[in-house]
């Protein structure tokens, strides 16, 4: 393990920086929702205080989930062994991520509205997002960092941390469903059909795609 020579890169330097911003604003204008998100992980208050009120977007959530788009675009880019870490490959995986995870969203949120179980999946793409932007931003995004700076090879490395990420997503998306259980009963034709339209069946899309590639 050696460390790299990072001259010429202080674009890396500038989304940390950035992403630390995002997190300081937020953590002075809301301190209790800052370390209530950040507890989220083994905590369903946070977004049981957020299911009670009444769902708009607020600027703390934008700001949690650009910084969640610009660790998780790093961390993909790192793990793609590129050797000279220009700007413009991050930024295009940024783009394409930023476009993926959002025409998912709508899709869903459409979805939901045809099957008439709105309430139910704008509170279950909450706690999905939230989840994912916690993951990308406190192990992800980190252990980008650690692979680029000191240089490791993380062939075996990075296999446990996304097997790490994966489980943990899996466990926490039972536990809500467990939470929410009585709701999903009420639904639960329409909510195994969307799982499987909308969950499963584009990570097998994309899995197909870059293995084939």
């Amino acid at each position: 393990m050696t460390l790299r020579l990072s001259q010429d890169q202080h674009w890396i330097v500038g989304i940390t920086l950035l992403i630390l911003i995002f997190m300081l604003i937020i953590k002075w204008n809301k301190t209790n929702y800052f370390f209530s998100y950040v507890n989220s992980i083994y905590d369903m208050s946070f977004f049981n205080k957020k299911f009670s009120e009444k769902r708009r977007i607020e600027l703390p959530e934008v700001f949690i989930f650009l910084s969640s788009l610009l660790g998780l675009s790093f961390f993909l880019y790192v793990v793609t062994d590129s050797s000279d870490f220009n700007i413009t490959p991050y930024l295009q995986i940024f783009l394409l991520l930023s476009i993926f995870l959002l025409s998912k969203y709508f899709i869903e949120k459409m979805a939901g509205d045809l099957f008439e179980i709105d309430p139910l999946i704008n509170k279950y793409l909450f706690f999905k997002q939230g989840i994912l932007s916690w993951i990308s931003l406190f192990i992800l995004f980190p252990f980008g960092l650690l692979i680029y700076f000191q240089n490791i090879d993380h062939t075996l490395s990075v296999t446990l941390v996304i097997a790490l990420v994966t489980v943990l997503y899996i466990v926490k998306l039972l536990s809500y469903a467990l939470s929410y259980q009585k709701h999903i009963l009420a639904y639960w034709f329409y909510f195994i059909l969307y799982l499987c339209a909308f969950e499963i069946a584009p990570y097998l899309i994309l899995f197909k795609v870059f293995n084939t590639d």
